[in-house]
Parts: C-alpha cells; sequence; structure tokens
C-alpha cells in the first residue's frame, strides 16, 4: 500500500523579517520543521520573535515554547524595545510555554505530548521551541532523538502547524536532525580586521530554491534585518527599452561634445584625482532634476549643507531644488556600512520617487563598505543593471589613485566594466601652469569628441574652454608640448 500524493500547492509563510523571504524564494514552507542554529547572541530568539509577531498581526496564533531555565518575563523584557512588539495588542496571540521541568520529568516524550496539548488548546499555526540542544542532551540513544524529530514533522504536517527549532548545537552536517527537518538556516558571525559582522545562510529548503551562501544581517531597533547580496537577486533586471532622447549633463558646452548629452538610462563614470571638479560637474548634472523628473544625490563625504554651499559658490540653486522635492539626498559616511544596506536603500529612494537622474559622489564608498571587496565588481554591475532597468540616468565620481601619471593611476578596471561612458578627468603641468582637462575616453553606441579640452570651475560653474594643442601626454599624466622630446628623470 502507498501513501496518496498531496498535489496541494502550499502559499509561502511570508516571514515579517525584511530581505528573509527574498533568499527564501517567497518566504518558508507551511506544514514544515526547521532548524535555526547560531551560536549565543546571534539573533536567534529576535528572529523567531519577529516570525510569530508578524503572523499575529495576519491574525494567526504562535506558541513560543522554552526549554531553558530563563524565565520568559526576562525574555520579554528585552524583547519590548523592539519595533515588532509595539503593538502590544498582538502579544494576546503569542503564547509562551516553558517545557524545561516537562523535560527533566517526562524526556522527550513528555515534551512531545506538551507541544501538541498546547498548539491544539492554543489553536496555533507557528511553533516555535527554543533549546533543540537540550532535547539533544537529554535523548537516552541517538534514535530516540530521531524519532523525536520523525514525530514532531508528522505532527506539523498533520496540525498544519510551522515549526521553528532553536539551537546553537555545532553537530555535523550529517547529524539526523539536520537530514530530517525541511529547512536548516544558519544565523553566523565574522571578524575581519577590527570589523564585525553578522550574516546568513540558508543551507537546505525541501521542495524549494533558495539563495545560497552568505548575506549580510543585522539587528537593530527595527528588530532581525537581511540584506540579500545584490548581484545574487537582482542582477537579471531587464533594462527599459532605449531612446533617441539624449540627457544634459548640466554643461552646455560639454553637451556639444557628446551629441546633446548623456544616453538615457546610461552610466556615466566621471574619473579623475581629488579637487580635479569631478563633485562640480557631478553637480550640475544633479541640478537639471524637475520635480517631474526628481533626482538623487548619493554621496559618502559630504553632507547637505556642504553641498548646497559649493552648488551656491558654482551659481547652481541646489537649495531651492531641495525645498521643491526636485532632488533629494542621501548621505552616508564611509564607515562601517553594509553595502546591500546601501543598494536597498538607494534603490528604494529610486522607486519612491521615480528618480530619473542618479549622481553617486564616491563610487568607492562602495567598496570601503564591502566586507568582500572582491565581489565590488559583480555587485556594482547588478546595481547598475537594476537602475537602467528603472530608466534612471547615472552619474557616478570615481577616484584616480594619484594626482599624475604613475602606473596605477589609469586602473579601475571594475568601474571601466560597468560605466557604459567614461569622463577623464586629469591635471596637465605645462609651463609651470597648471591645467584642468577632459577627455571622452568612452561613450557607447555614440560619437563623440575625440580630443583634449582644458576646463574651469568657478561662479559660472563647469565650463568645457577650447581644445588643446601642440600637448602630447595629457592622458598618460606626462604631458609635454610638441616639439620639446620625452620628459627625463632628473
Amino acid at each position: 500500500m502507498t501513501d496518496k500524493i498531496d498535489n496541494t500547492q502550499f502559499d509561502r509563510l511570508q516571514t515579517g523579517v525584511p530581505g528573509l523571504d527574498e533568499i527564501l524564494c517567497g518566504g518558508l514552507l507551511p506544514q514544515a520543521v526547521y532548524i535555526v542554529q547560531g551560536g549565543p547572541g546571534e539573533g536567534k530568539t529576535i528572529l523567531a520573535n519577529q516570525f510569530c509577531y508578524y503572523r499575529a498581526k495576519l491574525g494567526e496564533r504562535a506558541l513560543y515554547v522554552t526549554l531553558l531555565a530563563e524565565t520568559h518575563n526576562r525574555l520579554l523584557r528585552h524583547l519590548r524595545k523592539m519595533d515588532f512588539m509595539a503593538d502590544t495588542g498582538d502579544q494576546q496571540s503569542v503564547f509562551y510555554g516553558s517545557a524545561f521541568d516537562t523535560l527533566r520529568q517526562d524526556g522527550l516524550e513528555g515534551v512531545l505530548r506538551f507541544l501538541m496539548r498546547n498548539a491544539k488548546s492554543h489553536d496555533v499555526s507557528t511553533i516555535v521551541v527554543d533549546g533543540l540542544f537540550a532535547l539533544e542532551e537529554s535523548a537516552e540513544t541517538e534514535r530516540s532523538f530521531r524519532e523525536f524529530i520523525n514525530d514532531l514533522a508528522a505532527f506539523a504536517d498533520i496540525s498544519g502547524s510551522t515549526v521553528l527549532l532553536l539551537t546553537n548545537s555545532e553537530r555535523s552536517t550529517g547529524s539526523p536532525e539536520f537530514t530530517m527537518v525541511d529547512g536548516w538556516i544558519e544565523l553566523n558571525s565574522g571578524e575581519l580586521e577590527c570589523r564585525s559582522f553578522r550574516y546568513i545562510r540558508v543551507h537546505k529548503l525541501r521542495g524549494s530554491g533558495f539563495v545560497a551562501g552568505r548575506h549580510m544581517t543585522r539587528i537593530n531597533q527595527q528588530g532581525f534585518h537581511v540584506y540579500p547580496r545584490l548581484e545574487s537577486v537582482a542582477g537579471d533586471a531587464r533594462a527599459v527599452a532605449m531612446r533617441e532622447e539624449r540627457v544634459s549633463s548640466g554643461v552646455p558646452s560639454l553637451d556639444e561634445l557628446i551629441e546633446g548629452g548623456f544616453p538615457y538610462s546610461s552610466s556615466t563614470a566621471l574619473v579623475g584625482p581629488t579637487g580635479i571638479g569631478k563633485t562640480s560637474l557631478g553637480l550640475a548634472f544633479i541640478c537639471q532634476s524637475t520635480v517631474e523628473e526628481p533626482g538623487l544625490l548619493f554621496g559618502f563625504y559630504e553632507d547637505s549643507i556642504r553641498l548646497e554651499r559649493r552648488a551656491a559658490a558654482l551659481g547652481l540653486d541646489l537649495a531651492s531644488l531641495l525645498e521643491s522635492g526636485a532632488v533629494e539626498i542621501l548621505n552616508y559616511p564611509p564607515t562601517e556600512q553594509i553595502v546591500d544596506h546601501l543598494a536597498e536603500d538607494m534603490l528604494h529612494a529610486v522607486r519612491r520617487r521615480g528618480v530619473k537622474r542618479l549622481f553617486v559622489d564616491g563610487v568607492d564608498g562602495f567598496r570601503q563598505a564591502a566586507v568582500y571587496p572582491l565581489r565590488t565588481g559583480r555587485f556594482l554591475s547588478a546595481l547598475i543593471s537594476c537602475l537602467r532597468a528603472d530608466g534612471v540616468t547615472t552619474v557616478f565620481t570615481a577616484e584616480l589613485p594619484e594626482l599624475m601619471g604613475g602606473e596605477n593611476a589609469m586602473q579601475f578596471t571594475a568601474i571601466s566594466a560597468v560605466a557604459e561612458n567614461i569622463l577623464l578627468l586629469r591635471y596637465a603641468e605645462l609651463d609651470a601652469t597648471l591645467h584642468r582637462t577632459l577627455a571622452v575616453m568612452k561613450m557607447r553606441e555614440s560619437s563623440f569628441a575625440p580630443y583634449v579640452f582644458e576646463f574651469h570651475i568657478g561662479q559660472d560653474g563647469f565650463q568645457i574652454d577650447s581644445r588643446m594643442s601642440g600637448t602630447e601626454g595629457v592622458i598618460s599624466g606626462l604631458p609635454h608640448r610638441q616639439g620639446r622630446g620625452e620628459n627625463t628623470d632628473g
């Protein structure tokens, strides 16, 4: 005799944990048992309670059972500081119980009866068992522990309950609890030099795909937050249909060099050493925003007050654009940020206001925020793909490591790989005079003036001057007048 196969398609259970459902491809599957593993302080209790209270807000009931000696009053005293518990009315739908004494007196069978009895009396759809390692330690044999997990899975299926088992056990991946449950989620943390970081990994989700690998997490006043790796969840965003229209750079003399402006929904890198004028050119671009086609200035090094002052010195009225809502500024100090959090905030701001112009001042801030800098190229590629899909024309600044020349001055492969257009701004010392120069290095699907131009920055803003003549080596960082020979050392 064979069991009849149930082909019913279950809806996913949203967890209420931001970002978690995304790496679970929609949420948890109901009528299943999941292990949430992590050491002390990794956030297991916060995540599980956040799930319970979110399901309570949807009109369901949850049972939270501890197998530890810690009292519920002590547990709740700390959790009440979290925003997800702000609505105290939901606490009437989340029931707490202790099976600590039951485990000591009646063993695993007694705990199973405790769960079945309380789940039925409270009519719950979610059960959390906090302290699975206590059951492991109390099991007389490995077989009895496997039987408990098997019986719990059968109970979850029959009763329609979703069960989370919390444990700080560090048993091997071949341990029976991991092979028998429907899902296995790990919470962990690491250190890189002086920096600590948290992350989550999904090892198993039976009958479903999931986004593998490490995803950074954070615990704060709002609760537990997961930041999926952008390149793993958004790298295949489809771009909007290309338009023939051009987006003005904000500098008419520059627009003349690039057929009227930047191509629509393209990405442009302003590359050059510090102080050359990259931010000034970016401000000219963002100050062309309107209420109908708003802009976003996303930066790492200068706050809104400094940017308003700089814009005013260039004859740009950034303050009025901010007041009208045509432009918004988001500033993040380049400290210990989470790179995927930055992307999440940026994309949220873009979609919230329908942003059409984006100026990212200091793209290197993303690399500094990355725990794993080697993923910066893939991350930026995914980010640009998302922006292009939203019809955003993006301009970003990228720092050259040296003011003049040098072997490393032109090495910006991660930037050039994602930038469709590249404008190179350089200093050139000629006849004991410092010149600012600009050259269009790359303009995808568009022609441009293939010359080196001087420019100046003043009260009339960023202005392109005449084409340089009688000069060589400006792009390489070793400028010299034609006919005077090559530069020599000494």
